[in-house]
């Protein structure tokens, strides 16, 4: 299994772990359901927020790793400034923290596209929205009825989680945005080796949940019917659920029941199997019992106002994680705060014209490229090179190689140009009127020239004598020496005991 995999097999749990926080029924009072349902109806506000990690590592971690784990650790964002007008669009402005070094940023998305500055950048960057408009149709791009749809959605769920344990209610005053506010604080805690059990009751809640469940399914055939009309389906032969019978697309009603009938039986199915099926998960699995363990805890504290709306959250999240050579730590914690206020107040987000901006959708930027968008002296530019290390580049080439197939002509190894030059992500132009191929570097932007039958090649406007002349085999492939292109790309070669040619960039 990929580590991908076992992250992803680890981390699934943890997600449903914070939504089990959004199933609390009246506590002390307090109609937590009305209130996590209440910024459902917020149409403009502004808000703050701040994010961190932190990695615990194992005893015995080598060198090598604590440095990666350090330089996580170093990582914070902070959005000092959110937002949201009531037509939609929405701004940002914050600072990402990574290795002591201040990254400001600042963001607007409207209707059309999400518009990004980045502190060095030489001009915005920007993401087109596209039009689904042709494809589904207006109805399908109703906002209201979007609207209507998340918040049935939102209610389904939030009215058939259960509560946590560990849940408690007290009025509190707490500083918001620099105001003194009264508020109600929800105290929630939840421990990994409780969510099994959560998990389950939810099911349980779904299953008896009828009337809930049909709302539900009604909405979406209330948004999803004119919008599979407006393309082209469903207006002539009715509806197949695949239970042997068609029904019309204008019986809501039998839909919406038969609908229903099948989804109640689905959850019915895993509830029988649900405990025999999560001890397998274990037995398949056995490191998910470190994860979903007692050493696996997130507490919230949610602060919500006189009219229901949550002004201020803390989260905190500890995640046990199990013994791993490829993932040598302990737990991983996240921490994340934020505030809340002008609630449907008046408030304009601060737009960011895309003048003169870079379309990210268009261009796959190489690394050249991306770092041609920064100013050589500016933090962003340090990061992407020396930390994330854009530039860096490693092949690994068999002697035998079937998609290289390096050539060996007088103790020189030749290789195919394109296929190396396309990895460094060097651009390669054919001049009909000298009848040479050009490289261009990605990273400088220099040039070399080879041309075919000859042992001469330009470099930077300097010529190499090469130890064998450029030549064209049977599939058209044009071979140069390695030494003389990787070098001309910024690479170095070397060919190891076993004879793998190595070509590296740093």
């Amino acid at each position: 299994m990929s580590k991908f995999n076992s992250y992803v097999k680890w981390f699934v749990p943890f997600i449903a772990l914070l939504l089990v926080l959004a199933g609390c029924q009246t506590v002390g009072g307090l109609d937590v359901n009305k209130a996590l349902l209440g910024d459902l109806d917020v149409k403009s506000a502004e808000a703050s927020t701040t994010f961190s990690l932190n990695l615990v590592p194992a005893p015995g971690i080598s060198a090598e790793d604590q440095e990666r784990v350090d330089l996580i650790n170093s990582f914070s964002l902070n959005v000092g400034r959110i937002k949201l007008q009531d037509n939609g669009n929405v701004s940002a402005a914050g600072a990402v923290t990574f290795k002591q070094l201040n990254l400001p940023f600042t963001l607007f998305m409207d209707k059309e596209a999400v518009v990004f500055t980045v502190e060095g950048a030489k001009s915005p960057f920007y993401y087109p929205i596209e039009d689904y408009s042709a494809l589904l149709g207006e109805e399908g791009l109703d906002p209201e009825k979007a609207q209507k749809i998340s918040k049935l959605l939102t209610t389904f769920v939030v009215n058939n989680l259960p509560n946590p344990s560990a849940i408690s209610v007290s009025p509190v005053t707490e500083s918001v945005y620099g105001e003194q506010v009264n508020l109600t604080k929800l105290h929630a805690e939840v421990t990994g080796d409780q969510l099994p059990g959560l998990v389950k009751s939810f099911l349980q809640s779904v299953s008896k949940d009828t009337e809930g469940f049909k709302q539900l399914i009604g909405g979406l055939y209330d948004y999803l019917i004119p919008v599979i009309k407006e393309a082209g389906e469903g207006s002539g032969d009715p509806l197949d659920l695949g239970f042997g019978d068609t029904i019309p697309w204008e019986d809501k009603e039998g839909i919406v029941t038969v609908a229903h009938d099948a989804a109640k039986l689905a959850v019915d199915a895993v509830l029988l199997v649900y405990n025999k099926q999560l001890e397998e998960m274990y037995e398949d699995s056995p490191e998910l019992r470190t994860v979903l363990s007692k050493n696996t805890k997130l507490q919230a504290d949610i602060f919500i106002d006189s009219a229901l709306h949550v002004r201020k959250q803390n989260i905190d999240l500890i995640v046990a994680l199990p013994a791993s050579e490829d993932l040598p730590l302990k737990s991983v914690s996240f921490k994340a705060q934020s505030e809340t206020w002008n609630i449907n107040g008046p408030v304009t987000a601060d737009s960011i014209s895309k003048e003169g901006a870079l379309n990210i959708s268009s261009t796959q930027l190489t690394p050249g490229q991306t770092l041609r968008s920064f100013d050589s002296n500016s933090n962003a530019y340090r990061i992407l090179k020396e930390d994330i290390g854009i530039t860096k580049r490693s092949l690994y080439i068999e002697p035998d190689d079937e998609y290289y197939y390096p050539v060996v002509k007088g103790n020189t190894t030749m290789i195919p140009l394109r296929y190396l030059a396309k990895d460094m992500d060097a651009t390669v132009e054919w001049s009909k009127a000298t009848r040479q191929t050009i490289v261009t570097d990605d990273l400088s932007g220099k040039k070399a020239y080879f041309k075919v039958g000859s042992n001469v090649a330009e470099v930077n406007g300097v010529k190499v004598k090469l130890a064998q002349p450029v030549f064209v085999d049977e599939y058209g492939d044009t071979y140069v020496p390695l030494r003389v292109l990787a070098q001309a790309l910024q690479a170095t070669v070397k060919i190891d005991s076993d004879g793998w040619i190595i070509v590296d960039r740093k």
